[in-house]
Order: C-alpha cells, then structure tokens, then sequence
C-alpha cells in the first residue's frame, strides 16, 4: 500500500485501487495516444474544476484539462493570464474531488 498523499486527509489508495482506475481508464485503448486520450476523459468527467493549486509556488486556479502531445495538461489561471500546465507539476492545496484520477495517472507514467 504505497502512495503518497497529495493533501492532508485525502484517502490513501492501494497500488491495487489505483490499477483499477488504470484499467478503467484504458480498457478499450490500443496505444499510448488513446490512453492518455482515456486518462484525460476520465480527469474532466472526474475532476471537480475549478479548483485552487500551485505551480511552483505560486496559486493558479485549474480550470479543465487538456491533451498535450504526450501529457495532459492543466489549464490554469493566474491574475487574468491562462496558461497550461503538465498536470503533474500541480500541487494540491485542498481537498479536490476526483484527485485519485491524477494519482492512477502517475503511476501509469511511471
């Protein structure tokens, strides 16, 4: 039973839960590309947007997600500029609903 907490109080899932959202994820998918495609479904049906995080330090408001080229990306919000951002490199600073989805995504990239 090995995973991180992202924040204070947030349900620990087993690796054996998180494979189960994996497979949920990709059931039907038959390469990298439709994967992250499965992934990225699954954070905005999930995900309960707009949330506040932090990218290096400094608040962004997450508004949705977004397939990039290899990633998907968290499309942020800060002081009237958009930007998107891997959504690996954002840090919880609450309780959001749906985070288990970015903590199967991890372990899926590995």
């Amino acid at each position: 039973m090995s995973k991180k907490q992202n924040v204070k109080g947030c349900k620990i899932l087993t690796d054996e839960e998180l494979e189960e959202l994996i497979e949920e994820a990709t059931v039907d998918c038959y390469d990298e590309s439709e994967c992250l495609s499965g992934f990225a479904v699954m954070k905005e049906e999930n995900l309960e947007f707009p949330f506040v995080a932090k990218v290096i330090g400094e608040e962004v408001i997450v508004t949705g997600v977004t397939e990039g080229k290899d990633n998907i990306l968290a499309e942020c919000e800060r002081k009237g500029k958009k930007y998107n951002i891997d959504i690996l490199d954002i840090e919880f600073t609450s309780l959001v609903k749906g985070s288990e989805w970015i903590d199967a995504y991890k372990k899926w990239k590995g």
